[in-house]
Parts: structure tokens; C-alpha cells; sequence
């Protein structure tokens, strides 16, 4: 039977690595790519901006050429920013959470081990 205060350990442990890993990722896009990661939030916020932007271009009566050059610069995103971001959020991340379960199992069944009493005979 396993040690109760592993299985509360060990979940805890790979949410925090997971999340810990994914502002990480989100950080490391920013710096390397000078623009927020293309996470699902970043996407929708994208699409509700363009949204609002059609809208206010339609009450402005501008023509519907324009307002259907209005476009989502998620779109336009080359398909390799989208694969390594899928790559990154994906495989590192769970390899991230798995190696932090792993350790934590390992760290408190040390822990909590009992050892015998010495034999002071």
C-alpha cells in the first residue's frame, strides 16, 4: 500500500510543474519570438479584438471591402511558430510534469521511510 502522503504529493507536485513550466514556455516564446505565445487564450482575445474592430469599422460606415481587410494576425502566423508551439506545450511540458511527479515520489517515500531501530545489542 502506498504512503498517503505521496499520493498527495506527488498530483500537487506535477500541477505546480505544469504550471511553473507553462509560464516558462510563455516567457521564453515572448523573448525569443517578441510576441505573446499562441496559446488558446492569446487566439480568442485575438479574434474578440478583430471582432470589435469590424464592428466599429461597420459603424463608421466604411465600406465592406475594407472591413473584410480587416484581418486576425493569428492568420497570418507561418505553421512552424504553430508546430513548435504545439511541440513545446505538449512533449516538454508533460516531460516537465512527469519528471517532477517522479522526483517527488522518489523524494518523499525517502522521506517517510522507516527504518528499523539500530541494533545497540
Amino acid at each position: 500500500m502506498a504512503n498517503p502522503l505521496v499520493k498527495i504529493a506527488v498530483p500537487l507536485a506535477g500541477v505546480a510543474a505544469a504550471v511553473i513550466g507553462n509560464k516558462v514556455a510563455e516567457a521564453g516564446w515572448g523573448a525569443v519570438f517578441g510576441e505573446d505565445a499562441p496559446t488558446e487564450k492569446t487566439v480568442k482575445n485575438s479574434q474578440k479584438d478583430v471582432k470589435k474592430q469590424r464592428k466599429q469599422a461597420k459603424k463608421d460606415g466604411q465600406p465592406k471591402p475594407e472591413i473584410e481587410a480587416i484581418r486576425d494576425p493569428a492568420e497570418d502566423q507561418p505553421i512552424w511558430k504553430a508546430l513548435l508551439w504545439t511541440l513545446i506545450s505538449g512533449v516538454v511540458l508533460q516531460g516537465i510534469k512527469l519528471a517532477a511527479e517522479r522526483g517527488t515520489r522518489k523524494g518523499v517515500d525517502s522521506l517517510t521511510y522507516r527504518r528499523p531501530r539500530s541494533n545497540r545489542g
